[in-house]
């Protein structure tokens, strides 16, 4: 639709551009050849519109996806089993390979801050 536009556009007018292209053009590549001596400038012809535009910045779907194309597409999106469960060899709890036992943790971590709280009554000794 939008590309019927643009061309019954192009063939309306195609005198009153060409006049204010032309009145435009020669300030614009006298300014840019006073500024930049070594360069040389060339202006596109266009004949649209649609020569700016690639056709995918125009894509627009044809209609709704529905919910149930939806679902089918993400239908293989679920949660996977773990493959990599052991047991803990210091407690025998259930916990993941290369990880640490939670339960184990949670014990050092206990015994860690005990240690802790003793020790930050007493003065150490720099000697």
């Amino acid at each position: 639709m939008a590309a019927l536009a643009l061309r019954q556009t192009q063939s309306l007018f195609p005198s009153i551009r060409l006049s204010l292209f032309a009145k435009w053009l020669p300030p614009v590549l006298a300014s840019a050849s006073l500024s930049v001596p070594g360069l040389s400038w060339s202006m596109p012809s266009l004949q649209s519109l649609l020569d700016l535009f690639p056709p995918f910045l125009l894509a627009v779907p044809k209609s709704k996806t529905s919910h149930s194309r939806k679902a089918m597409r993400s239908a293989n999106k679920g949660l996977k089993d773990k493959q990599n469960i052991t047991n803990c060899p210091g407690c025998g709890s259930v916990k993941l390979a290369h990880h640490i036992c939670p339960n184990c943790y949670s014990a050092i971590t206990r015994q860690w801050k005990a240690k802790n709280r003793q020790d930050a009554g007493q003065i150490p000794d720099m000697s």
